[in-house]
């Protein structure tokens, strides 16, 4: 044998017909993906501009299109891998807008406040949700899982809405932000907590301190080392192109976020603590119109998709709706009272902008929802009771919020 492979003109016509059918399965799942992109870029610009002319903010039409076009309505787009993935690429590169218009000696100013308000803001809903799930006869770490899901902030709707209204540099918006970073750190050490108890494992206070220092930790080293290394390269970073210039910004963005990751906090905050770092050169390198760009591209994705993930189905029973609502009620309850009192120092109207911009749970109340029913923790009456809380919270707190912050000025959007 001279080791030349011979294939005869059927085999040559049965693996071309292989070949030929296997592309055009990829070419139809490709297509498919691209108009369920087509679908949800088109459903968040319409019923969004909707929104906005009618006076409402226009992620709550963003939220609703998701709703319309997703398995609870028309069916058109499904809430699959690539779609979930752009969404958490639509959140990263909203928080890192948010953080670039945010200065890190604005925090600090409001340090005290946003620390309250964080901290009460866990407190009171989480007291609240486990009194619920006891009254309901739920297990002690049912209940308690419910609470946890109550102590969720969706800090990326509000930030939105904040930024429609071109406020984000108002003193009650840099508390919200700032015990929005405190309230992921905390909330997430306290979800870690319940999903262990809830499998079964043993957690010791050495593990949760460990897990609580590394978070904080985190947050410590990014701004405490890239602020003095920013500056320090900000004369280079003015001698090179727009181009280099905004690579250079994704980058640090993306980094951070995956770092974030990686050290047990959200995507999010890194992508936000990345943008605060960048906030000190943005006035001397021009990247910022390119980064909000790819922001307004992607953010509303963001938005669609959590609508895409709300099964409207699982809300028709009577109990659910009574019981989700009161739920809401007391969702809502915990985290304006965490805010009234956490920012009563601002004054009677700033605190309770605080309280409503620390309410809609969104995203990140679904996330928690969705790890306590495939971990058994909760049963699907919880389960829709719940989601009818995040869905309440989601859409009605930034009506309330922009109702309130009607006539303030607004600032210039970023050029595009």
């Amino acid at each position: 044998m001279n080791g030349t492979v011979r294939i005869s003109p059927g085999q040559l016509t049965a693996l071309t017909l292989l070949g030929g059918s296997s592309a055009l399965a990829a070419s139809s799942s490709h297509g498919e993906l691209l108009f369920g992109l087509f679908w949800v870029v088109l459903a968040a610009s319409l019923l969004g501009a909707a929104a906005s002319r009618l006076g409402v903010p226009a992620v709550v039409g963003q939220v609703l299109a998701g709703i319309v076009i997703g398995p609870s309505l028309l069916n058109l787009v499904q809430p699959g891998d690539f779609f979930l993935t752009l969404a958490e690429l639509g959140a990263i590169f909203l928080l890192f807008m948010v953080g670039l218009e945010t200065r890190f000696k604005d925090l600090l100013a409001v340090g005290k406040e946003a620390l309250l308000v964080a901290v009460l803001g866990i407190a009171f809903p989480l007291a609240l949700g486990f009194g619920f799930g006891l009254w309901q006869d739920q297990s002690n770490v049912s209940a308690l899982f419910v609470g946890t899901a109550l102590v969720a902030t969706s800090v990326g709707i509000t930030a939105k809405v904040l930024q429609e209204i071109g406020v984000l540099d108002a003193r009650f918006a840099q508390v919200i932000l700032g015990a929005a970073v405190i309230d992921d750190i905390l909330g997430l050490t306290l979800l870690a907590v319940v999903a262990s108890l809830g499998a079964g494992q043993g957690l010791t206070g050495t593990q949760v301190a460990v897990t609580l220092g590394l978070s904080v930790g985190f947050v410590a080293l990014v701004l405490a080392v890239g602020i003095p290394l920013i500056r320090r390269f900000q004369s280079r970073l003015q001698s090179i192109s727009v181009a280099r210039a905004f690579n250079v910004a994704i980058v640090v963005g993306l980094g951070v976020a995956a770092l974030s990751s990686v050290a047990g906090l959200a995507p999010i905050i890194g992508a936000f603590l990345a943008g605060m770092v960048l906030a000190e050169v943005k006035d001397q390198v021009e990247f910022e119109s390119k980064v909000h760009a790819i922001e307004a591209f992607l953010a509303p994705v963001f938005f669609v998709v959590v609508g895409l993930q709300l099964d409207v189905a699982a809300l028709g029973s009577v109990q659910v709706l009574i019981a989700g609502s009161v739920l809401t009620v007391l969702a809502v309850i915990g985290k304006v009272l965490g805010g009234v009192l956490g920012a009563r120092s601002m004054g009677g109207r700033d605190a309770l902008l605080v309280g409503l911009g620390m309410v809609p749970r969104g995203e990140v109340g679904l996330i928690v929802a969705s790890l306590g029913l495939g971990a058994g923790i909760i049963g699907k009456t919880e389960y829709a009771q719940v989601i009818l809380m995040v869905l309440l919270t989601t859409l009605l707190a930034p009506l309330v919020l922009r109702a309130l912050l009607r006539g303030q000025p607004r600032a210039a959007a970023p050029a595009t």
